[in-house]
C-alpha cells in the first residue's frame, strides 16, 4: 500500500533562526520521497509569496505563530497572524482564515510549547511527533493527550537545517491532492505519524550550526 507522507513543520531562511534555502529544502524533501511539505516559518508567510513549485511535491502554506503562551502552527494560511495574541485568539484567527490550528511540540517547554494552555482548547490538532524534540517524553505526553481526547494528530521534523527535512512526518491513509484535502483528512483523524527525532547531542550540534 502506498504511503502518503508529509512533513508538516519545517523552516526556511525566512525564519530568523534558520539558514536553509527553500530550493534546498524542496530538493531534500524529494530525495526523502515525501509526498508533501509545509513551510511553517516563524511569524511570516514570505515563503508562500515567492512562487516556489515542483511537480513532484505538494507544497503547503503555513506559519508558526508565537502566541503569549507558545507556538501554534496555522496550516493552510498565507496571511500573517499577529504574534503575541492569546492562544485562544490565535486559534480563532487561524480558523477564520480557513486554516488548521496545530499545537506544535505542545509540552516541550524548552521549545516554547503552549503547555497547559492546550487543556482548554477544543478546536486544536496536536503535533505528537516533533523531530527536533530531543526527549521522547515530550512527544509521548502529546500522544497520550491527543489519544485521551480523540484529537487530530500530525508529525513534522521542525527542521531548521536542510538535512533534517523529513525526519518526522505525517502519514495519510488516502491520497491528498491539495491543502483542502490535507486539512479535511487531518480533521477526520485519518492520519498517523512516523519517523524519529534528534538525539540530545544532535540537538546541541544543530543549535551551534544555526546560531554561529
Amino acid at each position: 500500500m502506498k504511503r502518503y507522507t508529509f512533513d508538516l513543520h519545517t523552516h526556511s531562511h525566512y525564519s530568523r533562526d534558520c539558514k536553509s534555502h527553500p530550493k534546498d529544502i524542496i530538493k531534500k524533501a524529494i530525495q526523502m520521497k515525501l509526498s508533501g511539505l509545509a513551510i511553517t516559518d516563524h511569524n511570516t508567510t514570505k515563503f508562500h509569496h515567492q512562487n516556489y513549485k515542483d511537480d513532484r511535491l505538494l507544497i503547503l502554506p503555513g506559519v508558526e505563530i508565537s502566541t503569549k503562551s507558545g507556538h501554534i502552527i496555522g496550516l493552510g494560511i498565507k496571511e500573517s497572524v499577529k504574534k503575541g495574541l492569546s492562544t485562544e485568539e490565535t486559534v480563532e484567527r487561524i480558523i477564520e482564515l480557513n486554516g488548521l490550528p496545530i499545537a506544535s511540540h505542545p509540552f516541550d517547554f524548552t521549545r516554547k510549547g503552549i503547555g497547559r494552555k492546550i487543556y482548554g482548547l477544543k478546536d486544536i490538532t496536536v503535533e505528537t511527533l516533533n523531530g527536533s524534540s530531543p526527549f521522547d517524553y515530550f512527544n509521548e505526553k502529546a500522544r497520550k493527550w491527543a489519544a485521551q481526547n480523540n484529537l487530530p494528530i500530525t508529525g513534522g521534523s521542525d527542521a531548521h537545517r536542510v538535512k533534517d527535512t523529513g525526519m518526522a512526518y505525517t502519514v495519510f491513509e488516502n491520497e491528498v491532492r491539495n491543502i483542502d484535502e490535507v486539512i479535511e483528512q487531518i480533521r477526520k483523524r485519518k492520519t498517523q505519524v512516523g519517523g524519529t527525532h534528534l538525539t540530545l547531542s544532535e540537538k546541541f550540534i544543530r543549535a551551534f550550526q544555526i546560531h554561529f
